[in-house]
């Protein structure tokens, strides 16, 4: 099956949707299991859907709680619950590594279905 770019994008305006129900969502980043920051993403979380490329809007910087080199991340709804489970490689931080205390960015976050 081959979806057409009007489906897809309804599809990703459909995860949008959920990330813009209630207060906002979060992108926690660990380190091994040690959650080391978490990232208030901002109501309407998107940017732009287009051509089945939903492009997150940049969060602000938040203060690490814990330092190492990221390894996976999770996107959490405004209840808490999992949206989805990404990769390190998958997400695109201002920084190589964390240091606890100090402030930690992405540069871009992408859901391209």
């Amino acid at each position: 099956m081959q979806l057409s770019n009007m489906a897809k994008n309804a599809m990703l305006q459909g995860l949008a949707d959920i990330l813009n129900s209630g207060s906002n969502s979060t992108l926690s980043i660990y380190v091994d299991t040690t959650l080391a920051v978490e990232l208030t993403l901002t109501n309407p979380i998107e940017l732009d859907i287009t051509a089945g490329v939903l492009t997150f809007k940049t969060p602000p910087e938040a203060i690490a709680v814990a330092s190492g080199v990221p390894t996976s991340a999770k996107l959490l709804d405004a209840t808490g619950a999992l949206v989805a489970d990404y990769t390190a490689a998958e997400i695109a931080l201002n920084k190589d590594k964390i240091y606890q205390g100090g402030y930690v960015g992405i540069l871009s976050l992408k859901v391209r279905i």
